[in-house]
């Protein structure tokens, strides 16, 4: 077994158990029918989040494909990005839902904040870890596009962060989820 499918393996392993989180959580809140009174921004953030997993799935499979040695302080700071995809899932929809029910808009007002600091997190890292490495090739158009983005989805966090305001939370929610399905639209990225 190659280097580059090794860490395959690991990479499939995280984002596979993150993919599980939200698919485990999903079952979980159409299993209890009635007991959940619906709000569209927590499965929102699920979907932002399945979309996320994928996204970084599909990147991965470049990170090191033409890596011949990898020494692990090189391999640690995409680890730190995968591991806050998995946080990030696991965070996004309730882990249970109790006998006596659960209203979706008080678990996102509940919860966001710690979301919404692992969306910082994975923000910085992304932008200092995962500068691309030829920004003339990138699937964005370059660096400074990269970083402008990655900026704005940083602002966006700042916002949703300092103003507890619903509809600025909604909005965080809508810009977020938006920027992610644009990339899905505008990438031609492929292998």
């Amino acid at each position: 077994m190659s280097l580059v499918e090794r860490v395959d393996v690991l990479v499939a392993i995280v984002l596979g158990l993150a993919l599980a989180e939200l698919g485990t959580s999903w079952h979980r809140l159409m299993r209890a029918g009635k007991r959940v009174r619906w709000d569209w921004m927590s499965p929102a953030l699920g979907v932002l989040m399945l979309l996320q997993t994928v996204q970084f799935w599909w990147l991965s499979q470049t990170w090191y494909a033409d890596a011949t040695q990898l020494r692990l302080i090189e391999f640690l700071p995409r680890l730190l990005v995968l591991l806050l995809i998995y946080l990030l899932s696991a965070a996004a929809l309730p882990d249970e839902v109790p006998e006596s029910g659960i209203d979706l808009r008080r678990f996102y007002v509940e919860t966001s904040q710690y979301f919404w600091v692992l969306v910082g997190l994975l923000t910085l890292a992304i932008m200092i870890f995962l500068i691309p490495a030829n920004p003339r090739s990138d699937y964005l158009g370059g660096l400074v596009k990269h970083e402008a983005l990655d900026g704005f989805v940083l602002l966006v966090t700042v916002i949703a962060l300092t103003v507890r305001n619903i509809r600025v939370q909604q909005g965080a929610v809508i810009i977020v989820v938006g920027m992610t399905s644009w990339i899905y639209l505008a990438s031609s990225r492929a292998f």
